[in-house]
C-alpha cells in the first residue's frame, strides 16, 4: 500500500484527528483533496444532510453513552461546523464533556479554512447544532453517520484498506 492511500486512511478515521467533511469552498471540488487531505462536501450533498439529520435526532443515544462511564465503550467524538468564508468547515472535537444541552470538546485537528477556532481550543456545541458522533464499542463504529456515507463512497479497494486501517466493524 502506498504511503499516500495510508495517509489518506488515517486522516478518515474518526476521532484519529484530522477528518473533516464540511460544505464546499466554491473554488474547490467535492470529494477527497490531495492536496488538503479534506473531504470537502457540498452544503446540498443529500446523503451528507440526511447524515448530519440523523445525528441530530439521535444525539441522546450518543450522551448517554458518553455519560454512562461504562469503559467498553470509548473514542467518543462530535463534529461541528464552524464558519468559513461564506461556508462551513466541519470538525471533530475530541476529550468530550457534557452540561445541560451541550457538548464541550477540543478542536481535534488544525482546521483548514476558518479562522474561527484553533487546534486544541475548548468550544460548546449544543447538542441540536452537532453535525456528526460516534464512539466506538468492541471494534464497532457507533453513528459516524457522515463517515459511513464517506466509506459508502470509496471504491471496494479504498473501502478494505479504509477497515483494515480502523479496525471498525460497520
Amino acid at each position: 500500500m502506498q504511503l499516500q492511500q495510508l495517509v489518506k486512511i488515517q486522516l478518515l478515521i474518526s476521532g484519529a484527528v484530522f477528518f473533516l467533511s464540511g460544505c464546499n469552498p466554491s473554488d474547490k471540488e467535492s470529494g477527497w483533496s490531495e492536496e488538503t487531505q479534506i473531504y470537502n462536501a457540498n452544503a446540498d450533498d443529500s446523503l451528507m444532510v440526511a447524515a448530519q439529520q440523523k445525528s441530530r435526532k439521535t444525539v441522546g443515544e450518543f450522551v448517554t453513552a458518553l455519560t454512562s462511564g461504562d469503559t467498553t465503550m470509548y473514542n467518543f467524538g462530535v463534529k461541528a461546523a464552524f464558519p468559513a468564508d461564506g461556508f462551513q468547515e466541519h470538525i471533530w472535537l475530541s476529550n468530550l464533556t457534557v452540561k445541560g444541552d451541550s457538548i464541550y470538546g477540543a478542536i481535534d485537528n488544525e482546521p483548514e479554512y476558518t479562522k474561527t477556532v484553533s487546534i486544541g481550543q475548548r468550544v460548546a456545541v449544543h447538542k441540536d447544532s452537532i453535525t456528526d458522533w460516534n464512539y466506538t464499542k468492541n471494534n464497532r463504529l457507533v453513528g459516524g453517520y457522515s463517515i459511513r456515507v464517506i466509506r459508502n463512497r470509496m471504491s471496494q479497494k479504498e473501502r478494505a484498506e479504509f477497515d483494515k486501517a480502523t479496525e471498525w466493524q460497520f
